[in-house]
C-alpha cells in the first residue's frame, strides 16, 4: 500500500466523501444533514474547501499500485488546525444552521466526547477501509503508515478516539500498539455514550 495525500484532481472525491461518512454516520447526521445524500454532499464541500478537520490537506489515501483506493486516513497535527480558519470556511461554505452547529455546537461536543489534542499530537479523526477489502489487514497497514506520518511531522504520539461499543476497532488499535489513555462517559441527545482515548507514544 502507498499512502499519499488526497489529490482532488486524481482521486474520486465522491467515493472519499462516502467512505468518510461511513466512519461516523450519527455525527454527520447531527451536524450536516439527516438525509445521507445531502450530508455526503456537504462533507464533500468541506473536503474540497480545506482548512477544516475534513479538509483535503488532512486526508491521506491508501492506494494500490494501480491507484485504486484501499483505505482512507483523516489525520492532522494538533497545531495544524486553526479554529478561526475553520469558522470562516463553515460560514462561507455551509448553510446558516450548519454554520451554527459546526462552529458553536460541535466544539462543545468534541470537548465532551474526544481526547484533548496537544499541538505535537497526530490525531486520527477517521480511518476507513474500502468496501470489499475489509478484514484483510488494510486497517493495520493504515495505522502503521500513520506512525511514519507522525514521525515525518515530528509528533510525540498518535492519538485517536473509539466508542465503547466499537469492540473490533479497539482490538485492532490494541494489537497495533495503542493503549487507552482516557475514558469519557457522557449523555448526548438523551443517549448514554462513551469513548476511549487511545495513544501510541513515541520515545523521543
Amino acid at each position: 500500500m502507498n499512502l499519499v495525500k488526497l489529490d482532488l484532481n486524481k482521486h474520486d472525491v465522491d467515493l472519499v466523501s462516502e467512505l468518510i461518512y461511513e466512519t461516523d454516520i450519527s455525527l454527520f447526521t447531527t451536524f450536516l444533514d439527516k438525509n445521507s445524500t445531502d450530508a455526503i454532499k456537504k462533507l464533500k464541500t468541506l473536503i474540497i474547501a480545506g482548512k477544516n478537520s475534513y479538509g483535503h490537506e488532512n486526508i491521506y489515501i491508501g492506494e494500490d499500485d494501480n491507484g485504486n483506493i484501499m483505505g482512507i486516513l483523516v489525520a492532522f497535527r494538533g497545531d495544524e488546525l486553526k479554529y478561526l480558519e475553520e469558522v470562516k470556511v463553515f460560514k462561507r461554505e455551509m448553510e446558516f444552521l450548519n454554520f451554527i452547529k459546526l462552529s458553536l455546537v460541535k466544539p462543545v461536543y468534541d470537548r465532551i466526547t474526544a481526547s484533548s489534542i496537544e499541538k505535537d499530537d497526530l490525531y486520527i479523526g477517521n480511518l476507513v477501509v474500502a468496501s470489499g477489502l475489509r478484514g484483510k489487514g488494510i486497517g493495520t497497514e493504515l495505522l502503521n503508515n500513520s506512525f511514519q506520518l507522525a514521525n515525518d511531522k515530528n509528533c510525540k504520539r498518535v492519538l485517536l478516539d473509539v466508542t465503547f461499543e466499537n469492540y473490533n476497532a479497539k482490538r485492532l488499535y490494541e494489537r497495533t500498539g495503542f493503549n487507552v489513555c482516557a475514558k469519557k462517559q457522557f449523555k448526548w441527545m438523551g443517549k448514554s455514550e462513551g469513548t476511549y482515548g487511545m495513544e501510541y507514544p513515541f520515545d523521543k
